[in-house]
């Protein structure tokens, strides 16, 4: 682990347009989600998309994954009842055009009512 670490160190320090490129899609999500009419979301590389019912999560993460999204289902007892949610988590193996058809794909989840 100490070795996995170092490197990392390393790739920062080396690289630094990977966390200007991370950076930037993190803004680009957040700003999609808020011109998207929902709530600020947490200014995270992790993104909680609250749903509340436990039901709905473990529907909506499964409904998600089958369209190429690896997004989660979180319900208590990891969250606190009543905030089951989907857990949406941004990285550099995604680009701004895999970000815009993950959000309309939630999108149409939701709309769908499941």
């Amino acid at each position: 682990m100490a070795v996995a670490a170092w490197e990392t160190l390393s790739i920062l320090q080396e690289e630094p347009e990977r966390q200007r490129r991370l950076a930037k899609l993190v803004a680009l999500t957040h700003w999609e989600i808020v011109a998207r009419g929902e709530r600020r979301p947490s200014n995270s590389l992790i993104l909680p998309y609250i749903v509340g019912e436990n039901a709905r999560a473990l529907r909506r993460a499964p409904a998600l994954q089958a369209r190429g999204f690896d997004i989660r289902g979180l319900r208590p007892p990891t969250v606190p009842a009543g905030t089951a949610r989907l857990r949406i988590s941004l990285t550099l193996n995604v680009g701004e055009e895999e970000v815009r058809a993950m959000l309309d794909a939630l999108a149409e989840e939701t709309r769908d009512g499941s």
